[in-house]
């Protein structure tokens, strides 16, 4: 099948029922694909509302917000949205229509630098070529977003490597998934630190920002207050 049919199937198996996007010539293979796929897609008004409608989802669920967008003026309409869903710890996924890849570097019509405009703003920026193994990559992505500090991961994908018959193994999504089971901010060491300091502490205050903005951010410091009891403060 070809990249983008591997792509949509990925994404099937990762359990994605819903995607927002805007649709463009480079990335209108993978549309098709959704066509015939049961994922329900939902076409914003400009790339930029697909993408904050894809971190509202995120937000809401338990889920990863999925974007696709076309290429060049698309998918930097976004970057807002990922810059934002990065600072607030939202898992996301964001897809991108590329040119082919050898006119990467050429200043091609629509074409954008995507790794160099948004590796400061992404968790990750994956460039697909074509000797890339499409499914892993992306059932890897998927988990790899809500790992550690939660975030936006961009796969750029080349229209070339769309259109290209690839290999799809149906691997069990539980092997990209263990992976990360363990993933931790901090050592057993640094933890004990630091409730040694917290508990030697006279007046403890609890400075909580955007990352907080999630469900599960929420529930896990309303246990772990409602354990300690700490004045808070909310940025």
């Amino acid at each position: 099948m070809n990249g983008a049919k591997v792509l949509v199937k990925s994404l099937e198996d990762l359990g994605v029922e819903h995607i927002f996007g805007y649709t463009g010539a480079a990335i209108l293979p993978v549309f098709h694909d959704l066509h015939n796929s049961d994922i329900e897609i939902t076409i914003s008004s400009n790339e930029q509302s697909a993408a904050f409608s894809a971190a509202g989802y995120s937000r809401s669920s338990d889920k990863v917000g999925v974007a696709i967008v076309t290429s060049g003026p698309a998918i930097t309409n976004t970057l807002t949205s990922v810059a934002d869903a990065y600072g607030d710890s939202i898992p996301m996924f964001l897809f991108a229509g590329q040119v082919h890849e050898h006119k990467i570097g050429t200043d091609s019509f629509q074409h954008i630098n995507v790794a160099g405009i948004f590796e400061d703003a992404a968790k990750k920026v994956i460039q697909l070529s074509n000797n890339d193994d499409i499914e892993s990559i992306v059932k890897d992505a998927y988990y790899f977003a809500m790992s550690g500090k939660p975030g936006h991961v961009v796969i750029d994908f080349p229209l070339d490597k769309q259109q290209k018959i690839h290999e799809y193994k149906g691997r069990d999504v539980g092997i990209f998934k263990e992976s990360y089971r363990d993933d931790k901010h901090l050592s057993d060491r640094q933890c004990e630190e630091f409730y040694n300091l917290l508990l030697n502490s006279r007046k403890p205050l609890l400075y909580l920002g955007g990352g907080l903005n999630s469900r599960k951010g929420r529930q896990a410091i309303r246990a772990f207050n409602e354990y300690f009891k700490i004045h808070l403060s909310i940025h």
